[in-house]
């Protein structure tokens, strides 16, 4: 992961996921941040969870992410205090609808 955090309270970390497994991560990949303090928002998520989690859904080339692949995601934050970017908890699923 890295992080840029800027002065205007805005923040973005960057990830790299890897399929590591021998199975194939098929359709969407949905990737939940739970956890984020109050006041500070996911400025580029798809939705929320019905718990109110953001979420980004990541449609995957050829619609699959196959054993050994990776993927990029930047996570961009606003409300952001401090030098630092927001704690959170990451949770990836697979799959469609709203999680």
């Amino acid at each position: 992961m890295t992080q840029q955090v800027r002065a205007d309270r805005v923040a973005a970390d960057v990830y790299r996921f890897g399929n590591v497994s021998d199975s194939v991560v098929d359709t969407h990949l949905l990737i939940v941040l739970r956890g984020l303090p109050s006041g500070v928002r996911l400025a580029n998520a798809s939705g929320r969870t019905h718990d109110g989690d953001p979420y980004v859904r990541v449609f995957l080339d050829d619609g699959v992410l196959k054993p050994g692949q990776q993927i990029t995601q930047r996570f961009v934050f606003s409300g952001v205090r401090g030098r630092r970017s927001p704690t959170y908890r990451l949770q990836l699923l697979s799959g469609q609808g709203t999680p």
